[in-house]
């Protein structure tokens, strides 16, 4: 992804990149949001994952929520797991995404985690794959864009300003800075206590040139209390902020 959405984050990662996403049965609890989960320990990330494909409903109102859930636990085991095991969560990812878009095709959570799975199929790709993604990548977040621009913590004009910002310019791509500037100042503005967001912003910044103003974002991902994915990639947007800082 993204970073974080790699971040994402996050994140579309090509040659180009540097890095750009249920409830239990029975007596088992429920597992908290991504951002509010003290860590992201794989064991529970996967037993949660295996207990939503074994329990899936029919078609129906329950059925698209665990989807949606399979769908993002897909997207986070892929982010987390070795590097031998990520495209398979990632396609896992991506087929669900792709049963939530058929099922629900007027909402943004299968357009949005179809498009995240893809991003981190297309980082495992390579470049001349992941090229031939992006516009893909980019139609499923556009839809995402349309429905619902807050969702995941302003998920979509994260992904958008991160694929502008890190894919190569025309003819090659759709790389753009300014259009990934004007993307990630909207997700600042939508979730402000999301640390990618400045994080993403900041660096978008400091390739306009606009150094104070990179810097000012870089300090607010260090007081940043949100992360779209959970809270080991929040610790890792704080070193990367300070990182930045002290580069520049």
């Amino acid at each position: 992804m993204l970073k974080n959405l790699s971040l994402i984050l996050l994140v579309v990662t090509l040659a180009w990149f540097s890095g750009s996403c249920a409830v239990h049965r029975a007596a088992v609890p429920e597992v908290k949001a991504p951002e509010e989960q003290a860590d992201c320990s794989l064991p529970v990330l996967q037993d949660e994952l295996a207990r939503l494909e074994h329990d899936l409903k029919e078609p129906g109102e329950g059925r698209k929520h665990d989807l949606m859930r399979v769908a993002r636990l897909s997207f986070m085991l892929g982010e987390l797991s070795p590097q031998e095991e990520k495209s398979r969560y990632f396609e896992k990812g991506a087929h669900y995404g792709h049963l939530l878009v058929k099922e629900k095709p007027d909402g943004p959570e299968g357009h949005y985690w179809l498009a995240m799975n893809l991003c981190g199929l297309a980082e495992r790709g390579g470049a001349r794959r992941g090229l031939k993604m992006v516009p893909e990548i980019v139609d499923e977040m556009e839809k995402v864009l349309k429905e619902n621009p807050a969702y995941d913590q302003a998920g979509p004009h994260r992904v958008l300003g991160r694929i502008y910002f890190e894919c190569p310019s025309w003819p090659l791509s759709v790389g753009n800075i300014p259009q990934a500037y004007s993307h990630l100042s909207a997700a600042v503005a939508i979730a402000p206590e999301n640390s990618t967001n400045h994080l993403f912003l900041a660096e978008a910044l400091f390739k306009l040139g606009k150094t104070e103003e990179a810097r000012q974002e870089l300090q607010k991902v260090l007081k940043g209390s949100r992360n779209a994915l959970c809270q080991k990639f929040l610790e890792e947007d704080r070193q990367a902020a300070q990182r930045l800082l002290e580069k520049k």
